[in-house]
């Protein structure tokens, strides 16, 4: 029986095409590929038969705890076996670290296993090889494999060309990935419901909801049936350009498709309802959801608590939070955050007291508070005119909690200023900004120019108020 041991050895990135293979060879068999992996002196893997080899490729691949050392110890091995593990073996291992997104190790494997002479790569080592091209953005190194594979007179698998048309998408190159679709049958292939997805998700990306759909017709007229995550992007490619009417009516299309909707697409619906003020259908949506059996998530429940923060409806949204629990799920920061904005949108001020008890709340239950938490209680501050307290609040940001002011921060309690008539303060602040380090460099913007503008000429101080639009009109983000 034969053993094979590993020595420690030296992996060089740089291994070159041209390299001369019996000298490439020689060189593997002398060093190793992990220099930078610590083993002990006595450590080493005994491979017995090529069976054997082959099992232990697919085990360790297989493996939870899968990742970068593990692929190197497993090359190392498949490097030093003989006879060399097969193709198949290669396949499963650069599969494995496409899932996990090495590609750039993927490239590093391919490149020695071949120039070691242990490797003859098929089509769907090809494929693996172009995914991972076209992950790096490299579509021209994609389409010279694709171009390799066809001079060799195999057939490019349907990973390759999907993996290409995506590239060719995402890089806005819409009629060259149509012409590449349309060339698969050529070139031996059928597109599969992955192909149509990238395709649809595309159009949707850019506004071309008509041709998505018209994608989704050659997708059931070629006898595959459209899965959840494609109508999941039509459905989302509506509510983007605010065709709600066509996202419910495709909704039901896919439940006659035989197709059953998922927590993703609850959610999509839920959250676009509840943020353009479609509160009867998305509570309508919500009571499918439970008819259907599904638990609602954290994010179902956060958009659920905007709807009804929107709605004005701060008991039933306060309520709702307290029965978190009961359906699983904890609040987040986020949650908080929005019923504290829904109860800080009220100019009473004892509404917006109760909203401060519930940063008392989300403080005990261990979450610690985010800029946009705090921008959320400096206006509710601003909205009652403590102004003074908003500021404090400021200054606590960096100083306690470390997080830091920005635009919308220093904006809010400039506005804040302005309401109480203290425009001295709100000119001194604005100037500061940008200036000042302890201010964290934030320039203003329009938005800023434009409120204390209007706070000057509402109190008809014109001259105050031309001298600030001569300032904004000076920046240079403005010109």
């Amino acid at each position: 029986m034969a053993a094979v041991l590993r020595i420690p050895i030296i992996f060089r990135t740089n291994l070159s095409h041209y390299v001369r293979r019996s000298n490439l060879y020689r060189y593997l068999s002398q060093r190793s590929l992990l220099q930078h992996c610590m083993f002990g002196e006595d450590e080493k893997i005994i491979i017995f038969s090529f069976r054997q080899l082959e099992t232990h490729v697919r085990t360790q691949c297989a493996s939870h705890n899968f990742n970068k050392i593990s692929a190197s110890k497993l090359f190392d091995v498949m490097l030093s076996s003989n006879p060399p593990p097969s193709v198949s073996s290669f396949n499963i291992l650069l599969t494995r670290l496409r899932r996990i997104g090495d590609y750039p190790f993927v490239i590093r494997i391919y490149r020695t296993a071949l120039g070691a002479g242990i490797l003859s790569p098929n089509n769907y080592t090809h494929g693996n090889l172009i995914d991972s091209f076209c992950r790096l953005g490299r579509l021209d190194l994609g389409f010279g494999v694709l171009g390799d594979l066809i001079k060799r007179g195999w057939n490019p698998n349907v990973l390759a060309l999907s993996c290409l048309i995506d590239g060719l998408c995402k890089h806005g190159r819409i009629r060259s990935a149509m012409n590449l679709f349309e060339r698969m049958p050529e070139l031996g292939c059928r597109p599969d419901v992955v192909t149509y997805g990238v395709l649809i998700s595309c159009y949707c990306k850019i506004d071309r909801i008509q041709s998505g759909l018209a994608v989704l017709g050659c997708l059931v007229k070629s006898g595959c049936g459209p899965d959840t995550t494609i109508f999941n992007t039509l459905i989302y490619g509506f509510f983007k350009s605010n065709k709600i009417s066509d996202a419910i009516r495709l909704l039901g299309r896919m439940f006659d498709m035989g197709c059953t909707a998922d927590l993703i697409t609850y959610n999509t619906m839920i959250s676009y309802c509840f943020h353009n003020n479609f509160f009867d259908i998305g509570f309508g949506i919500f009571t499918k959801l439970l008819k259907d059996g599904m638990e609602p998530s954290i994010i179902t429940l956060s958009s659920l608590i905007h709807g009804l923060c929107q709605a004005n409806k701060l008991a039933e949204a306060t309520a709702l939070v307290l029965r978190f629990p009961e359906m699983g799920c904890v609040p987040d920061v986020i949650t908080y955050c929005t019923l504290m904005n829904g109860y800080f949108r009220n100019n009473n001020a004892c509404i917006v007291e109760l909203g401060l008890g519930i940063l008392g709340e989300m403080l005990k239950r261990g979450h610690h508070p985010n800029t946009v938490v705090f921008n959320v209680l400096i206006k509710g501050m601003c909205v009652i005119n403590r102004v003074d307290e908003a500021g404090v609040l400021v200054e606590m940001m960096s100083e306690k909690f470390g997080c830091s002011p920005n635009i919308i921060t220093y904006t809010t309690l400039i506005n804040g200023l302005c309401r109480v008539g203290d425009t001295q303060t709100a000119l001194k602040l604005l100037r500061d900004m940008g200036i000042n380090k302890k201010m964290h460099w934030c320039k203003p913007d329009k938005v800023t120019y434009t409120t204390i503008i209007y706070s000057l000429c509402k109190l008809g101080k014109m001259e105050e108020a031309l001298m600030v639009l001569e300032e904004m009109d000076a920046n240079y983000s403005f010109t």
